[in-house]
């Protein structure tokens, strides 16, 4: 209950690592409002939430975080129902394997505005407040794909570098502010998302190496729960079957999350 009375904003909160995020954040005591585009992944985990039976809320806001509009309204929902959001985790995101001659300015559009639009949308609604109150986190699920370029992906790691830019740069406006600024950067992780994108067939036993959602989760709540003099800038994680640095083993095999 190291969250008890605290408020986070989780964005693509309805699967992998996002529902992950929310789900012990709110294990954590804090009250979590869910944002993603299908109001049925977050009703399921919202009652999941409220069965923890330890006080933790769930808003569940059906939301296209690529939209201003919508942002917009997730931002007066949150400050609304609960008056004040101390943690923001910028989660959504999307990927989409191939070369600059396969892909296309469709697929360009709608990876960055996916990953990096949203992240600046829900920054601006969230972040000034917290300066203002001189309090609060922002998390950042990132991606080692924002520390090396990987082969094949190179729309998704231009998003992921922006992230990761963008954070570095907020974060000298941030702490003296009392404000703490997070990137969690995790290597392959299990999720769905490389079996929409091709690079994943589901049993492949290599995946059984790859982080769970849960233990990026881990880390979004280790940021979230640092004391007051400490910030954890990066997390950078790898699983035991993915070398540290470019090439090695299964590396290059949908490594991204």
């Amino acid at each position: 209950m190291r969250l008890q009375g605290k408020v986070a904003v989780v964005t693509g909160a309805g699967k992998g690592i996002g529902r992950a995020s929310a789900y012990a954040l709110a294990k954590e005591g804090a009250h979590v409002v869910l944002a993603s585009r299908t109001a049925s992944d977050l009703d399921s985990l919202a009652a999941e939430i409220h069965a923890l039976g330890n006080g933790a809320r769930a808003l569940v806001v059906p939301t296209d975080v690529s939209q201003e509009a919508d942002v917009e309204r997730l931002a007066q929902a949150a400050f609304t129902t609960f008056g004040q959001v101390d943690i923001l985790v910028n989660n959504a995101g999307v990927g989409k394997n191939g070369t600059v001659s396969t892909l296309t300015t469709a697929d360009y559009d709608w990876i960055m505005n996916t990953n990096m639009r949203s992240t600046w949308l829900c920054t601006k609604a969230f972040f000034p407040p917290m300066l203002e109150r001189q309090s609060g986190n922002i998390i950042f699920v990132g991606s080692v794909a924002g520390i090396n370029g990987l082969p094949n992906e190179p729309i998704y790691c231009a998003t992921k570098f922006a992230q990761i830019g963008f954070a570095q740069s907020i974060d000298y406006e941030a702490y003296p502010n009392n404000v703490k600024v997070s990137v969690i950067a995790p290597g392959g992780t299990n999720t769905d998302y490389g079996f929409y994108n091709g690079t994943r067939t589901p049993g492949d036993p290599v995946l059984e190496g790859y982080h769970t959602s849960e233990d990026v989760a881990d880390a979004v709540v280790f940021a979230a729960t640092q004391p007051p003099r400490s910030r954890v800038f990066m997390v950078w994680m790898r699983p035991m079957n993915e070398a540290l640095g470019m090439g090695g083993g299964n590396y290059f095999k949908g490594a991204a999350r």
